[in-house]
């Protein structure tokens, strides 16, 4: 009798050490199946909405589904588009909106906007809104001629561009102005057009990406106006074009960091011709063009050499990244998680706050595990640094948060999903 007592003690105890490996597991593994190809190409988060042509998604266009999403919250919201020709112009205004193609070069989205159209909306796809993120697919505008041919346009900050074609006859292709200067990072993305076919104004960092200047015109413009810290980075990049051409042009207060790219023969140096005669209003710092070990296709010229060490500061290579082209305000780059810092308890109703280092992202439906065995209702605020959960009794204390087959990570702009650290505070 012992030994089978013994034995379904075992198994008993086995058991229970399953179940709690489950139950962990549940909590902190991602929400969607990882041995299962996701369609989503961030990681493994399911998108919340699809959008496809042939109807099998949630929308057949991307305009419905951005009409679908309300402007009141700010949590991410990720919209997958499906392989198709997607000829629409598209406004994004609420915050936070990532758009993921299928494949890059067969979910394209295209329209033919007139040159010279200067209409608030001016582009293909237009960004009004902080945070978005645009991932694997094609923005092109048709027009045939040149002048302002937007592809991408918009005066939202903090925009996260990643393995996208952005493509123009014209001038500027993507135009990112906010309001003072923005923050944009693109990475592993191709630019083509006419003039200024890459212009931002405020900080901009690109890596690992291919220009391409269809005509005889200048590839980069910047806008540094008023704040010296104002950069265009383009690090391990190639330029070409198809006829000779220059890199860049100034004719306001620029500045450019070229590291570690490649040009093509038909490339020649940044032009000064459009630079005024002396300092002015718009050009209050001079040419500043810095190079670090960047060659060109038949031979090197005196243009491009090293020089890295005559910009602001005299920063080494290695110091060249996007967190130090935005100054330290944002790192796209970034992988660490958002954490709790503080637990608050409300008045008069005991609601329960958990505070997190930065703004999150809920899916699915949290509870807030108790001392007593208790389950706390999330209250479905979302998006901000602030998780509430219903009121939890007196004498009673929170254990932990459970998310139940859903996720909690943050909403900022990054390259990688960042799921949350949910673990409570001593």
């Amino acid at each position: 009798m012992y030994k089978i007592i013994k034995s379904y003690t075992g198994i008993f105890l086995l058991l229970m050490l399953l179940l709690c490996f489950s139950k962990t597991w549940a909590i902190s593994a991602t929400p969607y199946n990882a041995s299962v190809k996701p369609i989503s190409t961030i990681d493994t988060l399911k998108p919340d909405y699809v959008v496809a042509k042939d109807g099998s998604g949630n929308f057949k266009t991307i305009a419905e589904a951005l009409s679908f999403i309300t402007n009141a919250s700010t949590h991410r919201i990720i919209i997958y588009i499906k392989n198709g020709v997607y000829n629409e112009k598209l406004t994004i205004n609420r915050p936070n909106i990532t758009l993921i193609g299928e494949s890059r070069k067969q979910t394209r989205i295209e329209f033919s906007i007139p040159a010279g159209v200067e209409q608030p909306s001016r582009g293909v796809l237009n960004i009004f809104g902080d945070g978005v993120i645009l991932e694997n697919l094609t923005i092109a505008n048709t027009y045939p001629q040149r002048r302002h041919t937007f592809a991408l346009y918009g005066r939202g900050s903090f925009v996260l561009t990643k393995g996208c074609d952005f493509i123009a006859n014209g001038n500027d292709t993507v135009a990112l102005w906010a309001v003072g200067g923005g923050y944009y990072y693109h990475a592993d993305c191709h630019f083509e057009g006419n003039v200024d076919y890459l212009c931002p104004r405020g900080w901009c960092y690109v890596t690992n990406s291919t220009f391409y200047e269809v005509d005889t015109r200048a590839a980069l413009w910047h806008d540094g106006d008023l704040d010296p810290s104002k950069k265009l980075v383009v690090k391990n990049s190639s330029f070409k074009g198809a006829h000779q051409y220059s890199l860049g042009r100034y004719p306001r207060d620029a500045q450019f960091y070229l590291i570690g790219c490649r040009f093509s023969d038909s490339t020649t140096n940044i032009r000064d011709d459009d630079a005024p005669a002396k300092l002015t209003e718009e050009f209050r710092y001079g040419r500043r063009a810095y190079f670090y070990n960047s060659h060109k296709d038949g031979g090197d010229e005196p243009w491009h050499a090293n020089n890295l060490s005559q910009a602001p500061g005299a920063p080494k290579p290695a110091d060249i990244t996007a967190e130090w082209t935005f100054n330290g305000v944002w790192n796209p780059e970034t992988t660490a998680q958002p954490k709790i810092v503080a637990v608050k308890f409300g008045s008069p109703y005991r609601t329960v706050q958990v505070m997190f280092s930065e703004p999150v992202t809920v899916r699915g439906k949290p509870v807030l595990k108790t001392v007593k065995g208790k389950s706390l209702k999330w209250t479905s605020i979302n998006g901000t640094n602030v998780i509430t959960f219903s009121p939890i009794d007196k004498g009673d204390a929170p254990v932990g948060i459970e998310v139940q087959g859903g996720s909690i990570f943050g909403s900022k702009p990054s390259t990688t999903i960042r799921y949350a650290n949910l673990r409570l505070k001593d």
